[in-house]
């Protein structure tokens, strides 16, 4: 019996939407795939903020529309850079034997796709001696790899198409995936950028709606499972931007600079900017509009803050270069196939899902703990307060 074809989509899903249902759909015509696996944030995303909604709530509407397996990508990867997170999520996919990864990409962007894969796999020397002079130079990582490509690809125009919303992610991708492992990228359907509510409104678009008071007409459109995040909605069983400001800037008043420049990310004296501003500023929203600067993303300073109260130190982050096992959030009954043909292959990656089996001396499961613990203390409902539900709360089995 020939292996199967195995498809990896890495995802956040928060929320779950009529794009992200799609390329679902894609993913598996496109690649003919026997499974789909979904590698999934937990509870922080790329962009530094806590998910709104529960990883466990994100994995159902994955599995009811498409997903066959989803595994949680370890928060040591998921709020991190870009280079970072899909290393993370590609050696995931890797160790899964996926043959495949999707990814959604802008239109516009997918016919250089081909030659940037080949630019950052053959000629890695070429793009990096583009690229760090123009970090050294002040600009922002996005942008100076941006310039880079469009230097050694001699695309003057791929600058600008390279601004798109994760297409930097989409670089990393192509730069960090084997050869066994193909590119699948989907185009994008709708605008990123824009906020108005449509068929294919971003998870951005919704969450925006939410904060304002318009997200049931919002879901009602964009959303397949608009049921499930609005009863999450009105029971408060979500986590908000600003929910942890109060312990982060208590960190950022009480703790040693000195400390504080260990934390994973943490460079070029930012240290002192977040102490110092942190004694002005009244949440995390007003913190991270001080501490912008042209130099550094949103993002970046955003995951900084998150890494902060993780106490992710950069001693953590080294000790743990790729994920030591990937923990099941949920799965169909018909992956078993795939399930035991992983537990009989060597080099596969142990899966986990059951709660006494997980390593809890680990650097991977006390990072992971502690998020789940500080989404849970951030959540807006007082019941979701309680307990350890990182401990409790089994994976979604759907047949």
């Amino acid at each position: 019996m020939s292996d199967p074809t195995v498809c990896a989509i890495v995802c956040e899903y928060d929320p779950f939407h009529n794009g992200h249902q799609y390329q679902l759909s894609r993913a598996r015509e496109l690649t003919g795939a026997d499974y789909l696996v979904c590698i999934m944030s937990g509870c922080i995303t790329q962009r530094g903020t806590f998910a709104r909604y529960d990883r466990h709530l994100r994995t159902l509407s994955a599995l009811r529309h498409g997903a066959d397996l989803v595994l949680e990508l370890p928060v040591r990867f998921s709020c991190a850079s870009a280079p970072e997170f899909a290393g993370g999520a590609v050696s995931i996919a890797r160790r899964v034997k996926c043959t495949h990864l999707s990814f959604g990409c802008e239109p516009e962007l997918i016919p250089y796709l081909a030659r940037v894969s080949a630019l950052l796999r053959r000629e890695p020397d070429t793009f990096a001696a583009a690229f760090r002079p123009l970090l050294k130079a002040g600009l922002s990582y996005p942008a100076a790899y941006a310039e880079a490509l469009a230097i050694c690809l001699q695309e003057p125009d791929l600058r600008e198409k390279l601004s798109a919303p994760n297409a930097i992610l989409a670089m990393q991708y192509l730069r960090a995936l084997p050869e066994q492992i193909q590119p699948v990228p989907v185009p994008r359907i709708g605008q990123y950028h824009d906020r108005t509510v449509s068929a294919f409104s971003s998870a951005g678009a919704l969450r925006e709606a939410a904060e304002n008071g318009q997200f049931r007409a919002a879901a009602a459109q964009a959303m397949p499972d608009p049921e499930l995040y609005l009863a999450a909605e009105e029971k408060r069983e979500i986590h908000l931007p600003d929910a942890l400001s109060h312990p982060l800037l208590y960190l950022l008043r009480t703790t040693p600079t000195e400390e504080l420049s260990r934390i994973a990310g943490m460079e070029e004296g930012l240290e002192n900017r977040f102490a110092q501003l942190s004694l002005r500023t009244r949440t995390r929203q007003e913190l991270l509009a001080a501490v912008k600067t042209k130099r550094y993303t949103y993002a970046h300073l955003s995951r900084l803050c998150s890494c902060i109260l993780l106490r992710l130190t950069k001693d953590m982050a080294a000790a743990l270069p790729e994920p030591g096992y990937a923990r099941i959030l949920g799965f169909r009954r018909r992956i078993s196939p795939l399930l035991r043909l992983l537990q009989e292959t060597e080099g596969s990656i142990p899966l986990l899902s059951r709660a006494r089996d997980l390593p809890r001396d680990s650097v991977q499961f006390t990072l992971d703990h502690r998020a789940q613990l500080l989404w849970s203390l951030g959540c807006s409902c007082p019941e979701r307060q309680l307990g350890n539900p990182d401990l409790t709360t089994p994976p979604v089995i759907l047949d």
